[in-house]
């Protein structure tokens, strides 16, 4: 498609964190910018990742049903988050504000990202002074061997293509929980379904699929799953967040040849 238009296109202005769906590559060779819209999306998605966790731990899509049908609500007793530990793979912005989030809730918070980020003793009070209650670990199989909940905040590339799938839901604890508000690929779906078949995962809430916007017919009838339609950023003030951060690239581009935020070098 890049290769299709109009001879003269400078700059793809794209709304939204992820820009998986823009060749970013072929739009560089082409001497092409690229931008999208980071750091606006935090807070919205982070809290669609408690709404999820909370959602998936209390069953809340079956006791619903059963309320609206007319069904028994007694049969499924939920679980705590207080005190269990949440393992948090990417610690970008999204993956902070899920953390503070959660610290409210009681929980206990460990990570894994490429690097360890700021230490407290180094960061502003006011930003994350959180720091102090989260851990640091530097392999994955780490976090998933301790974690009761396990959610996932990685973009889509391809190294972290299939990141988790039957190898890595194998080393999670029996009764674990994954939460995914980042892209669907990352998770092998099948494998997932598996997981969950066998017992081996206790539930799983997820706002991103592998093949959207199709969503794996097993997991659509899996009581234990929570769902959204990637909606996890779609708030009226995000939103329009996104938006005005797209057109400040724009309107600095025309006049200055400057960016806020670009994705790729032409340089």
């Amino acid at each position: 498609m890049l290769n299709q238009l109009p001879q003269g296109l400078e700059l793809i202005g794209s709304v939204g964190a992820g820009y998986d769906f823009v060749d970013a590559a072929a739009a560089t060779e082409n001497k092409q910018w690229v931008t999208n819209t980071p750091g606006v999306v935090d807070d919205a998605t982070a809290d669609a990742t408690i709404l999820l966790l909370l959602s998936t731990l209390r069953h809340q899509y079956e006791i619903e049903y059963a309320l609206r049908n007319g069904l028994s609500t007694k049969s499924r007793i939920g679980r705590d988050p207080t005190d269990m530990t949440l393992g948090i793979v990417g610690m970008g912005g999204i993956g902070k504000a899920v953390a503070k989030r959660a610290l409210a809730l009681g929980m206990k918070i460990v990570y894994h990202n490429r690097r360890p980020i700021a230490t407290a003793d180094s960061a502003s009070d006011t930003d994350v002074q959180y720091l102090k209650e989260v851990v640091y670990l530097p392999t994955l199989d780490e976090l998933l061997q301790i974690s009761d909940v396990v959610s996932i905040h990685v973009p889509l590339s391809p190294e972290t293509h299939h990141l988790f799938g039957a190898e890595q839901f194998a080393k999670m604890k029996t009764g674990a929980y994954v939460l995914n508000t980042a892209r669907g690929p990352v998770i092998d779906e099948e494998a997932l379904v598996q997981a969950l078949e066998s017992g081996k995962l206790a539930g799983a809430g997820l706002d991103v699929f592998e093949h959207e916007p199709k969503v794996h017919p097993k997991l659509l009838s899996n009581m234990n799953v929570s769902l959204m339609p990637h909606l996890g950023a779609f708030t009226i003030e995000t939103i329009t967040k996104m938006e005005a951060l797209a057109m400040e690239n724009i309107d600095r581009y025309l006049a200055s040849g400057s960016l806020l935020t670009p994705v790729n070098d032409i340089n």
